[in-house]
């Protein structure tokens, strides 16, 4: 994913002080070391897996300030004005306000025009001064309170919006605002509706597939097993990736029905959609190593086809009451 910038904006938004702001030009994107620095937060943001998609409600202002900005480009600063008005609103109304600088950004990610919205949030750091101390120099440390996050820091709060259907995708934090519980770019700054994250949805998936199964006396590390091979079977690497739920439910309670039906039914509940679209990284973490943590402090660690073929390890239920696990086919013991 590679992105291009057309025009971008920043405006300072200081809430400890109370002072903002709010710039009447726009940045140089042709500068390098701006363009590197707001492209390369986009990027290493964009396909996280915490991403929510959503949709704008009916009189979202947001929307509208947008639609007059892609009517008429010379807009844009005037948008960007109330973006940042809106954010700052939110900030110092609730109970943890924070400084941030706020970009605003119009560009191209995949061929598909977006607008970025980036909460910079501005961090406490140290830097160097020059002073003249009775006729000699003297080279201090001080505290600088708006520092930038380095390009290899992930912004915490942000949007996507596409201007060829305005669609949604943000990156938002909750925060209580007027003693309610709010997400500062969701119900503050665009008004809209939003589903869970893909990352969400892979947690709740896994959470209630490890719930039925301890419930009904299963065996949790099998069930986390199966996943794991679902995902490594039908997920290929370069493509669109998604976890289907009532595949994973024929994978993992194959000959149980009654624990399929159980798991179907917590995840409609749960508001999971059918088809989970998920990135490389999640599904990455999920195909990976099956790791158990005994109770006497001996972890495990091993792929997750591995569990049900006793030529490398087996786990034999013992007369007592206890576990043993054992290990076949060991050719070389590394002490790392």
């Amino acid at each position: 994913m590679i992105a291009s910038l057309k025009r971008a904006i920043v405006h300072i938004l200081d809430a400890n002080s109370g002072v903002s702001v709010y710039s009447e030009e726009e940045l140089d994107v042709t500068d390098a070391s701006i363009n590197s620095f707001i492209t390369k937060h986009i990027e290493k943001v964009f396909e996280d897996a915490s991403m929510r998609n959503a949709e704008f409600s009916e009189n979202s202002g947001f929307k509208y300030h947008l639609a007059e900005y892609i009517k008429d480009e010379n807009y844009f600063v005037t948008m960007s004005k109330f973006i940042a008005q809106r954010v700052y609103e939110g900030v110092t109304q609730s109970d943890k306000p924070d400084s941030s600088d706020l970009i605003v950004c119009d560009c191209m990610i995949n061929e598909r025009p977006l607008l970025a919205v980036l909460k910079c949030e501005n961090k406490i750091g140290y830097t160097h001064q020059v002073l003249q101390d009775d006729g000699k120099v003297k080279n201090q440390i001080i505290n600088h309170y708006a520092i930038l996050p380095t390009t290899s820091q992930k912004i915490a709060e942000c949007a996507f919006i596409f201007e060829d259907d305005f669609s949604i995708k943000y990156l938002g934090k909750k925060r209580k605002i007027d003693g309610e519980t709010t997400d500062l770019i969701a119900d503050v700054l665009l008004e809209c509706i939003y589903d869970i994250s893909s990352r969400e949805s892979v947690n709740a998936v896994c959470k209630i597939a490890k719930k039925v199964t301890e419930e009904n006396g299963g065996d949790t590390i099998e069930t986390l097993s199966k996943m794991k091979e679902y995902i490594t079977e039908n997920i290929e690497e370069g493509e669109t990736e998604f976890i289907d739920t009532e595949q994973v439910a024929d994978k993992i309670f194959d000959g149980k029905p009654g624990m399929k039906s159980e798991f179907i039914d917590k995840i409609e509940k749960a508001n999971v959609p059918q088809k989970v679209e998920v990135n490389s990284y999640v599904t990455k973490k999920l195909a990976s190593n099956v790791k158990i943590v005994t109770d006497i402090g001996v972890e495990v660690i091993f792929p997750a086809e591995y569990y049900q073929n006793n030529e490398y390890i087996e786990f034999i239920n013992n007369d007592d009451g206890t576990i043993s696990i054992q290990i076949n086919n060991i050719g070389e013991v590394i002490n790392k």
